[in-house]
């Protein structure tokens, strides 16, 4: 790769952290030392925030930041949605330990050739739980809920673009309520950045800061919300292969790093059928299994996607989800053209 794009990559790095430095300095200001810690534990709330999205992404250990391409990116990177065709679409459904469950949908549709617009919604539904009080009368029941609203913008920098780089940020604002027994409400955002680097072995590279935001009272105190830094990278050393790794800074939680792999069969240009394995390192050192497995096939518009979670003593969990993409959506280093590039004639955006 020539010195020119490293030195774009290098500029934009050290301006999207100094624009998440800035978002966060008020945040900051009365900052817990424990936080960014194994003694953080805890000390957050909304965890339901961080719960992944997307049997793709799930499938591959959660290593998706540099690889968000589809709808989902309104949750993984928003910044990864300019790489959409017209529009997309994921609905995914989430069958977590017990009996919780979880749901998510998402659309992103192109305003024009360099500018992407998207929207989501994400609903747990934890089931009912019996009231007691301190004597351990029964009063009855509840149902926890929580709902988080998300609308997300991205747009290419032509001005740091070339023949050998495709750079995009993303911002995105959430619109956050739970409820336990009395409900809470909240607002974030996110922040996100992606460059797409071809060259001989093709990789693409992320930073996101993801739940920049005010707390959540449900009585009179208040707890932070889960933020999280994250820096992503992923690489097709060969056609049909991806790689991918995070390594994520979570507020609540010392450093952890999390792995990712794909191999895809594409019979016909119109058909993609995927394997998939993660590895989240956090959760293994918890003993919570760690590792991660799916399926995914494509057919022209439309993908389906499995994945599988095994979470030790806690049980198996298990997300299916389904994607629409007009036009067909190619993997972005096999396209004909760059979507940030071409000005896709054969496409209204109307």
């Amino acid at each position: 790769m020539e010195t020119r794009p490293l030195q774009k990559l290098a500029s934009i790095t050290a301006a999207a952290a100094l624009l998440a430095c800035a978002a966060l300095k008020p945040l900051c200001a009365a900052e817990d030392p424990r936080y960014f810690d194994k003694k953080a534990i805890g000390t957050t709330t909304a965890d339901f925030l961080n719960l992944p999205v997307g049997a793709r992404a799930a499938g591959m250990g959660g290593a998706y930041s540099a690889i968000s391409e589809e709808a989902s990116g309104v949750y993984w990177n928003p910044a990864g949605l300019v790489q959409i065709p017209k529009l997309s679409a994921v609905f995914m459904r989430a069958q977590y330990i017990d009996d919780i469950s979880y749901q998510y949908a998402a659309y992103a549709h192109r305003l024009s050739y360099d500018s992407v617009v998207g929207v989501s919604a994400l609903m747990t539904d934890i089931g009912a739980i019996t009231r007691t009080d301190i004597s351990n009368n029964t009063l009855g029941s509840f149902t926890p809920q929580d709902q988080v609203f998300t609308l997300a913008y991205s747009k290419a920098i032509l001005e740091f673009s070339d023949k050998d780089i495709d750079v995009a940020v993303g911002v995105s604002g959430k619109y956050i309520k739970s409820r336990i027994l009395h409900s809470a409400e909240s607002y974030a955002m996110d922040i996100g950045v992606m460059t797409y680097n071809f060259g001989d072995i093709p990789y693409r590279l992320a930073v996101t800061a993801s739940n920049m935001g005010g707390g959540l009272s449900y009585d009179e105190e208040s707890n932070p919300l889960p933020l999280t830094f994250k820096m992503g990278a992923a690489v097709s050393p060969f056609r049909n292969m991806l790689l991918a790794t995070d390594v994520v800074f979570p507020k609540q939680n010392s450093p952890n790093v999390l792995f990712g792999g794909e191999l895809a069969l594409t019979p016909n240009e119109l058909t993609r059928l995927c394997v998939r394995a993660g590895l989240n390192m956090q959760e293994l050192h918890d003993g919570l299994n760690g590792f991660s497995m799916g399926l995914g096939a494509t057919l022209h518009f439309f993908t389906l996607d499995y994945a599988f979670i095994p979470m030790g003593e806690l049980g198996s969990t298990h997300r299916i989800s389904i994607t629409f993409d007009f036009p067909f959506r190619s993997p972005i280093f096999q396209r004909r053209d760059r979507s940030i590039f071409t000005k896709m004639k054969g496409i209204s955006f109307k």
